[in-house]
């Protein structure tokens, strides 16, 4: 079998590998969310990711990725900036090489699993289109494209609901799955109860939101799965607040009567 994941090397060379995070925030059947929390200098040692992720920072600034061939690669990780990997990389390690501490959570997608020695992606780098094989469809190329958004440079854009917004960072259009950021102002809220036609995920940054028939209330840290089909609401923001919000489908099964765009639905 093909080690193009090196996990081969890995034993060779006598390393164990070691997770992904150092503390699981939350686990349920669908995601596994992991905090990574490095202080200047500090390593996550080598591992391996088997499922995609999506890495929100919390604070930080440079790091380096390292593989087990000794590849390594700079990045840059301020807080807000945000990435998902869809594509197995090889064993690698994380240091901080920053003068300020590094935070993050890392959500694993449960629903895929990969395995070692299929085809990959060197850890952390964007595929080229001249790599791929001259077979492979265009769209295919782009399906294993790697994801960097830097969130601070996109605007806020405001929804037909008065006082929400949002930064869309991904969507599929066939599916209707998608990531944003989310920000509700201080004393806006979903007015009615309603259910979702997909699974809603959503970890809370910054605020303070309230789901006021129940009491649950999202501050910074919290993650929150909401099941499809599940009747919640209504809500309100006890103070501006702002999720990462990941839908892995259509957001509805009708337009809400909150909304006066279909686009806003979606």
């Amino acid at each position: 079998m093909s080690d193009i994941h090196g996990v081969k090397r890995s034993a060779e060379l006598g390393i164990k590998l070691g997770e992904v995070g150092q503390r699981i925030v939350l686990e349920n059947d669908y995601v596994r969310v992991w905090e990574v929390a490095l202080e200047p200098g500090e390593t996550i040692d080598f591992h391996i990711h088997h499922h995609p992720y999506l890495v929100v920072s919390l604070g930080g600034g440079e790091n380096e990725v390292e593989t087990i061939f000794g590849d390594k690669r700079a990045t840059n990780e301020p807080l807000g900036e945000t990435v998902f990997i869809d594509g197995m990389r090889p064993v690698h390690k994380l240091t901080n090489k920053a003068k300020l501490p590094y935070l993050s959570r890392l959500i694993e997608l449960k629903h895929v699993t990969w395995k070692p020695g299929e085809a990959a992606l060197p850890a952390g780098e964007k595929p080229a289109a001249a790599s791929m094989p001259t077979s492979m469809p265009a769209e295919a190329t782009k399906a294993l494209e790697e994801i960097l958004i830097q969130t601070a440079d996109l605007h806020w854009v405001d929804k037909t609901l008065a006082g929400l917004s949002q930064k869309m960072l991904w969507r599929n259009e066939e599916t209707g799955a998608s990531i944003a950021l989310v920000k509700f102002e201080k004393g806006s809220g979903i007015p009615d109860a309603h259910l979702h036609a997909s699974n809603q995920f959503m970890y809370c940054i910054t605020g303070k939101y309230r789901y006021v028939p129940t009491g649950l209330t999202l501050t910074p840290g919290v993650f929150y799965c909401n099941p499809k089909g599940s009747v919640h609401g209504p809500t309100i923001a006890d103070e501006t607040s702002v999720f990462l919000e990941i839908y892995d489908g259509p957001h509805y099964p009708v337009r809400p009567s909150w909304y006066k765009s279909d686009e806003d639905a979606r």
